[in-house]
């Protein structure tokens, strides 16, 4: 056999090499592929459980505020979530504290946490006395 006879094909040892490495490759692809597809379900859950944590809070801002600890569950899109809602006093008379934690049902990790302020100053008072010292209009000058 000449020179020019053997080097006209692959040999077995380089076709299994060949696809050693194409294996190697695609076992990586698919990986990154079913890692990118859990990446999605996650964001798309902590997503949801962000919507569930805005409505809470805009139900809780629209009632009379109770202080405390109040829980509840919400479905979003035919998954179903925990929240917990806590409405504390704040530093700053006049005002509270809304905090919202929401988790999947029967699962201990939150998924979002978020936090809102609340006014509770009575808007049926009447204003408070103007500054002394201070012009108003209705004082009769010749303006």
């Amino acid at each position: 056999m000449t020179a020019q006879g053997r080097d006209k094909g692959f040999t077995l040892i380089e076709v299994l090499a060949a696809l050693i490495v194409f294996s190697v490759a695609i076992l990586g692809l698919s990986q990154a592929g079913s890692q990118s597809v859990r990446s999605v379900g996650i964001l798309e859950n902590k997503m949801l459980a962000g919507v569930v944590a805005d409505n809470v809070l805009v139900l809780a801002r629209t009632r009379e505020p109770v202080l405390g600890v109040q829980t509840g569950e919400q479905a979003q899109m035919r998954r179903n979530f925990e929240w917990e809602l806590e409405t504390a006093n704040t530093d700053v008379s006049g005002f509270l504290r809304l905090t919202v934690n929401v988790r999947e049902r029967d699962a201990a990790q939150i998924l979002i946490s978020r936090t809102a302020f609340l006014s509770i100053i009575d808007v049926s008072l009447t204003p408070p006395p103007a500054n002394p010292g201070t012009p108003s209009d209705d004082t009769g000058g010749d303006g």
